[in-house]
């Protein structure tokens, strides 16, 4: 099964290691931020739109909803610190700062550190890690100060330092995601591989192996998942039926429609508008 909105609690904290090749089964998205520090190893990171070669040192932000997925670089040796917390878990301690925290994640997926910042940042994981498997008197509130502290360094460097963005591992990484965008604006199309290729002027076969070997995932199992996400969200906000949001998110067939939505949600569209939301696992 397709991996959706993953439901996860308020705060979790992980550190994992893998020795042996290790790939997300799919991409995935979550109702709260994720924040990703590659300890190390490497690894190659989808978010929302593009590939990003993410290194030892490297501090990965996701937002809200993004789709993203992790996939093998070059090597299967790799540690990783994961945090997801939801976005009134630190309401409370951040003293009116969390929108200026909760932007961070739309501008700068990822962060490369120097070995001074590292450092910083490494030194607040580890009392975070701590403190959620100790679970001490008091760990809770620890929990939240810590977060806070770490976002607001996030936050303070990114304002004091002049950001550059992450550059593609080679030209077919950039290729690969000026489709990925073009997929993103016009998923309600009739799109195919085969209009793909003559759009970008890349022969189908060729389009379908490296779409899947820079991205992760096949370009149908992409656009199923842009789709579905759409019609969630007017499953949502609007009384629409289930015909017209099938058409309006490029399903001609509302049947096939519904088997591509519960295939992905784990619901039907009427059982999801009326709960809000299917049934699915984290897999990172």
């Amino acid at each position: 099964m397709l991996n959706n909105v993953d439901m996860i609690e308020d705060f979790c904290v992980e550190k994992t290691k893998r020795t042996e090749a290790y790939s997300m089964k799919s991409t995935h998205r979550h109702d709260a931020y994720e924040i990703y520090y590659m300890s190390k190893g490497e690894r190659l990171y989808f978010i929302k739109e593009r590939t990003y070669h993410v290194k030892a040192g490297d501090l990965v932000l996701v937002n809200m909803y993004d789709l993203h997925k992790t996939t093998e670089a070059y090597s299967p040796n790799h540690e990783r610190i994961l945090i997801n917390f939801k976005s009134d878990y630190i309401q409370r301690m951040a003293n009116g700062m969390e929108e200026s925290f909760y932007e961070i994640f739309q501008k700068f997926p990822v962060l490369r550190l120097n070995i001074k910042e590292q450092g910083a940042v490494e030194s607040i994981l580890r009392k975070m890690i701590e403190e959620y498997e100790d679970k001490t008197e008091g760990y809770q509130t620890y929990l939240r100060l810590l977060l806070v502290e770490l976002l607001l360094y996030i936050y303070r460097h990114i304002k004091k330092n002049k950001i550059e963005p992450i550059e593609y591992p080679n030209s077919l990484h950039e290729k690969v995601s000026e489709i990925v965008r073009y997929i993103n604006s016009h998923y309600m199309d009739v799109l195919t591989l085969q209009s793909l290729s003559k759009q970008f002027h890349i022969s189908p076969y060729y389009l379908s192996r490296v779409y899947k070997e820079v991205t992760g995932f096949s370009f149908v199992e992409y656009l199923n998942q842009v789709r579905i996400n759409e019609a969630q969200k007017l499953l949502k906000t609007t009384n629409l039926n289930v015909t017209s949001i099938a058409e309006k998110v490029g399903y001609e067939n509302p049947t096939h429609f519904g088997r591509v939505f519960k295939t992905i949600t784990g619901t039907s569209p009427l059982k999801y508008r009326k709960n809000g939301s299917g049934t699915n696992t984290i897999d990172v």
